[in-house]
């Protein structure tokens, strides 16, 4: 029977963090700041409404994140067809994801700041092809990194996209007036509906420098790119600039409580979005996302990265969000 277990994570710093073996889910993130220990993401009050939860809060999203268009991708000449969940598309891979699956935690490698999570994926579950073995490590160093390792292999090959889906706000009521920068120069134009159309649009189209740092509140004011304005803010796959995991792909912090987040990751691109559709009991844009991944619809866009995983071959997924006193 399966049943919902949290792991707290603790360090020498008096930071914590909370893991649920539900979707491999963050479920919330502590940290000693100069106020006093602040909730550093969006997270319930209390851990099992995570059950019901429609907005990926911490989640561990999979096997391939975010949108495939028309639910279906081709391989090997074969048609597989996926659930429709957002539209004529498939989000997150479909109603019965892997974030919301109960995975098993290795009670034998448990410690106080580790913890390892894995997830049988049957053959054509989802509609996606091959056995896969998903596994997620957290780790709490004593220096404030929350260190995340995804790794997958298969049977057959197969799309393979991880990422995990916080909602940082860094003890803030909300993300809009917290300033964040990002390593790129260049992002997927999407449709309206979140499907890119295969172009990658350069940076400067948005008229802000995101290399210099934004607030999301500044970045809808001075943008004059129509989809920020419209939308009030981002939901948008950038590509990362192709340097080391140890150069910080995205920055963030807060004037107000002196929180700043560094964002590592070994990934090729981030889904940077603001929260517009939080709701109840959550408000909009309370939380911003930055979801290290591979392209967005990369199984059907032949211009794009592949995220096709190979018999034989690991996938591997390195995120880190690394913590710090301004």
């Amino acid at each position: 029977m399966d049943e919902l277990k949290l792991i707290t994570l603790t360090n020498n710093k008096g930071m914590n963090v909370e893991v649920i073996n539900f979707g491999a889910r963050l479920s919330s993130v502590m940290f000693p700041t100069a106020h006093g220990l602040q909730a550093m993401t969006v997270a319930y009050d209390d851990v099992k409404h995570q059950l019901t939860d429609p907005y990926y809060i911490g989640a561990t999203c999979g096997p391939v994140c975010n949108r495939i268009s028309q639910a279906q991708f081709v391989l090997n000449g074969h048609t597989y067809s996926l659930d429709k969940n957002d539209g004529d598309n498939t989000l997150h891979s479909g109603l019965n994801n892997i974030s919301v699956q109960y995975w098993d935690v290795d009670s034998k490698t448990l410690t106080s700041n580790y913890v390892k999570l894995t997830l049988n994926h049957d053959d054509l579950a989802g509609g996606f092809p091959g056995k896969v073995t998903l596994v997620a490590e957290y780790t709490l160093t004593d220096d404030n990194k929350l260190d995340i390792i995804y790794s997958a292999t298969t049977d057959k090959p197969t799309p393979i996209n991880l990422t995990n889906h916080a909602y940082f706000n860094l003890g803030e009521k909300d993300c809009l007036d917290l300033n964040f920068n990002l390593a790129s120069s260049a992002f997927l134009e999407r449709s309206s509906i979140g499907i890119p159309t295969g172009n990658v649009l350069g940076t400067d189209v948005i008229g802000v420098n995101l290399r210099q740092g934004t607030s999301v509140n500044n970045l809808v004011a001075a943008s004059g790119y129509q989809q920020i304005k419209q939308e009030l803010g981002l939901d948008t796959c950038f590509v990362l600039d192709n340097t080391g995991y140890e150069q910080a792909k995205a920055e963030l912090w807060s004037d107000k409580t002196g929180v700043k987040l560094q964002v590592f990751t070994n990934q090729p691109a981030v889904q940077v979005y603001s929260g517009k559709f939080l709701q109840q009991p959550f408000i909009p844009f309370q939380g911003i996302c930055f979801e290290c991944q591979g392209y967005v619809d990369a199984p059907n866009q032949p211009t794009f990265p592949s995220i096709m995983l190979q018999p034989n071959n690991t996938y591997r997924n390195h995120i880190s969000y690394q913590f710090s006193n301004i």
